[in-house]
């Protein structure tokens, strides 16, 4: 099965520069950027989360295999054979954090967009209206 990270970050790239591009003052452009950005971000946030998913499994399996398998001491034996699966974990975690924390920050700015597209719809509609 194909790693589709690496092109969803590349994709993201272009888009972060189409966006840069794009005024401030046009609202809707940046929107429709921002949505696809975010479709972009989720996929990248189950990845994260995926992989951290499965480096956690690993863990409580290896631990429990190495509990099994020691003659005494089992807790250390389990923890020592875990070690750096925690790492790898605790990196995975960091991961998973930092794409849902850019998922709900996006979402978050492009409420605010519209927003405030919705207040200039409405100002300009009560000086046309006057």
């Amino acid at each position: 099965m194909k790693d589709w990270t690496e092109d969803y970050l590349q994709d993201l790239i272009r888009y972060n520069n189409i966006l840069k591009g794009i005024p401030e003052e046009n609202r809707v452009q940046r929107i429709e950027v921002l949505s696809k950005q975010l479709v972009l971000i989720g996929k990248l946030a189950a990845e994260f989360s995926e992989r951290y998913k499965k480096i956690y499994a690993t863990r409580k399996r290896v631990y429990a295999e190495a509990e099994i398998a020691a003659p005494k001491n089992k807790k250390a034996h389990a923890e020592l054979a875990v070690i750096d699966l925690r790492e790898e974990e605790a990196t995975a975690y960091g991961n998973m954090k930092r794409w849902t924390n850019a998922f709900e920050s996006t979402k978050e700015e492009i409420n605010a967009l519209k927003y405030k597209v919705r207040i200039d719809l409405e100002d300009g509609s009560s000086r046309h209206g006057a």
